[in-house]
């Protein structure tokens, strides 16, 4: 009875291919598990990188403007003295600058545009023309051939970042008729605007549509108002009903909660109009398009002047002048240029725009490889700012960091494993060591600034107090790496140096240490790694300062790349976005190296046993 009970020999296989199978699957799903988070952290680690450097192709090239100079002796050097110092101090260089566009746009001042054409170019862009005379005072009274680079957001929009330029060339003749108002009529041809005409009701639709969007939301937050203002108000009522205390701050809140709405309805009304204009122009109601500074520009380049569109219908348009150009040649091609974003959502106006384009196309601006982040420290003005002083900066900081950390951090390593006594003492600072390479850094930066800035009065925002505080952050790090490595170093190495009749000491210095030695350099090349981003720590003792000059020493003030790219994260302007991401690109680079050459090192002196 008991063999029949008895489970088959198949039923044995079957049960044991069963959860043969089972693990099997098992393994197989931990291991696509795996497969696909690497795959996903990979992903999001390219798609971060590719992000930065898309937010950073526009930092890669800038537009400069070449123009030549008459260098006069009165707005150069107006001591006449021809000495360097009071050529830097007293010339007005940007006076020159100006007087060359107004000799390129003689018609500027006349026209009232001459703030407009001197935005092309900003006054501090002027200062290298400053130290090539004092470098060279024979070049005063003769003729300069300069590059500067142009106003940041003129540069911006001639790279495209404002939206959609489209340009499109006149196939017929066009004229401009000066009316009594001051105003233009261009007309010429058979419906000479309808391509411009199509596109600006598209762009109008494409922002109907938006505004539609904004609105919905914009009317739930007024509704929300509303209900608070009557809550308010209800209060109000109950306090003066009562008699109770708090009447003035309720009736202060219901007044700021009724100007909010109040301003909200009138957002409200002007939105919804606004849409309702944008419609009736899809539509192509009324005829002509009222243009404005809330709307698409469209400026036409003919003739060697530059026009902005008032009206515009398909078979004409009404215009206001921008730019004269008495120099180019009057010839009957021409062509619209349509800027998707209205110019209140811009930094540049259209006559800079006018300005430059003219330039442009005479070949006075034209792009060049952005050389100015690397060779200017940082500036006020995105165009001209640089990571020069902060790259130093960082040079010099970690430098202490590295005289100073790896050699306290290997000795302490070689103590605590070679030489130290096991007891309770080095059992507890081995545990603090541990805990240390888990504190927070700015830990350790309000520890510098408690002990070295305040206590021992060191010099604020220097490399040298920089570089400490990174030592205290990076020891712990580099003592841990170093022991690992000397654990890795076995035992019969140390034995068979001291069985031939060497010293303790000869034996760890002699065989042990250079046997380590791969590990312990992976170890603090990866801690430098990490000193070359930290920002917090360097916050609290001042490396957040603006430095315009490169430092020339140890305790010059100075800031590091990280801290640097904190700063200009920060600015409003749009051009900063992309020279912050370009100099991301520049501190990856610096840590890929870094972490490359420590991976090399390993390879080169790795021994195996």
């Amino acid at each position: 009875m008991s063999d029949s009970a008895a489970p088959s020999r198949t039923a044995l296989r079957d049960i044991v291919n069963r959860q043969i199978k089972r693990r099997h699957a098992a393994e197989t799903r931990f291991r696509w598990f795996g497969i696909t988070m690497v795959a996903t952290a990979i992903a999001a680690c390219g798609l971060l990188l590719l992000s930065v450097i898309a937010q950073s192709i526009p930092a890669m090239t800038e537009n400069r403007l070449h123009v030549t100079l008459q260098v006069s002796a009165e707005k150069a050097d107006p001591m006449g003295n021809r000495v360097p110092s009071e050529i830097r101090e007293q010339g007005n260089f940007y006076g020159l600058v100006q007087d060359a566009l107004i000799q390129r746009f003689p018609t500027a001042e006349a026209d009232g545009k001459l703030d407009d054409l001197f935005d092309v170019v900003t006054s501090l862009a002027a200062v290298p023309i400053g130290r090539t005379l004092a470098e060279d005072p024979s070049l005063i009274g003769k003729t300069l051939d300069v590059s500067l680079p142009i106003n940041d957001d003129l540069d911006l929009f001639l790279k495209s970042a404002y939206g959609k330029t489209r340009v499109s060339e006149g196939q017929e003749p066009l004229t401009a008729i000066l009316a009594a108002d001051g105003t233009y009529t261009l007309s010429g041809g058979r419906a000479p605007f309808a391509k411009p005409v199509a596109n600006l009701r598209e762009d109008l639709a494409v922002a109907a549509t938006e505004l539609e969007t904004a609105l919905g939301l914009k009317r739930q937050r007024l509704s929300i108002a509303q209900t608070q203002v009557a809550a308010l108000k209800a209060r109000v009522a109950e306090l003066k009903a009562s008699g109770g205390p708090g009447l003035a701050a309720a009736e202060a809140l219901a007044d700021q909660a009724q100007t909010l709405v109040d301003n909200l309805a009138g957002e409200t009304e002007v939105d919804v109009a606004t849409i309702a204009a944008y419609r009736a122009a899809v539509k192509g109601e009324g005829g002509f398009i009222e243009l404005n500074d809330d709307k698409p520009s469209i400026l036409v380049e003919v003739g060697g002047a530059t026009y902005k569109l008032t009206r515009i219908a398909p078979n004409g348009a009404q215009a206001v002048l921008l730019v004269r150009d008495t120099k180019a040649n009057s010839t009957q091609t021409w062509r619209t240029v349509q800027i998707a974003t209205p110019q209140n959502g811009r930094a540049v106006n259209d006559e800079v725009i006018a300005f430059g384009r003219q330039l442009q196309n005479e070949g006075a601006i034209r792009p060049a490889l952005n050389t100015t982040i690397f060779t200017n420290s940082d500036s006020n003005e995105p165009e001209l700012s640089g990571i020069l002083s902060a790259l130093v900066g960082s040079i010099f900081t970690l430098l202490v960091t590295f005289c100073t950390a790896v050699p306290i951090g290997v000795a302490t390593a070689v103590y605590l494993e070679e030489f130290a006594p096991k007891n309770a003492l080095t059992d507890f600072i081995e545990v603090n060591i541990n805990n240390l390479a888990a504190v927070p850094s700015i830990v350790f930066g309000l520890l510098g600034f408690a002990v070295f800035l305040t206590f021992f009065n060191m010099p604020r925002s220097a490399p040298i107090v920089g570089g400490i505080v990174l030592t205290l952050m990076s020891l712990p790090v580099i003592i841990i790496a170093s022991r690992a490595a000397l654990k890795a170093v076995p035992p019969s190495i140390r034995e068979a140096a001291l069985g031939v009749g060497a010293s303790k000491m000869q034996a760890i210095f002699h065989h042990v240490l250079p046997l380590a030695m791969p590990g312990i350099m992976t170890g603090s090349i990866l801690a430098m790694a990490h000193a070359l981003g930290e920002t917090a720590p360097l916050l609290m003792i001042g490396m957040v300062a603006f430095i315009a000059d490169v430092p020339t020493g140890l305790t010059d003030s100075a800031t590091v790349l990280p801290v640097e790219l904190f700063m200009w994260a920060g600015r409003p302007e749009r051009a900063w976005e992309p020279r912050t991401a370009m100099a991301i690109l520049i501190l990856l680079l610096f840590m890929i190296v870094m972490n490359a050459v420590a991976i090399f090192l390993r390879r080169k002196f790795e021994r195996r046993w």
